[in-house]
């Protein structure tokens, strides 16, 4: 599995915990690569937190992502990672707002 690369040991542990071990099996890597490279370019600091709480985001489109992202910054001025990282509830609107 490539997520330990993403991730420590004890975080990788309650990632497992949390997740099905066959859907975290079955995560498909480049998927995975370019969402997370997403948020490393926008310098979001706490990619890890967002793998282990928000995990399905990795599997979204990377247009709505990116999308999603801009509404965000927008929405929250140029300090928003930093609120995000604050208020990670912020993410649920990635993961969940409908097209």
């Amino acid at each position: 599995m490539f997520l330990e690369n993403y991730l420590s040991n004890t975080k990788l542990l309650l990632l497992n915990s949390k997740y099905d071990k066959e859907y975290i099996e079955n995560f498909e890597y480049n998927k995975f690569i370019n969402i997370y490279n997403i948020f490393k370019s926008y310098n979001f600091y706490f990619i890890d937190d967002i793998i282990m709480n928000y995990l399905e985001i990795f599997e979204m489109k990377e247009e709505l992502v990116i999308k999603r992202i801009e509404f965000l910054k927008e929405k929250l001025g140029n300090n928003f990672v930093y609120i995000i990282g604050n208020d990670m509830r912020y993410l649920e609107y990635i993961k969940n707002t409908l097209e």
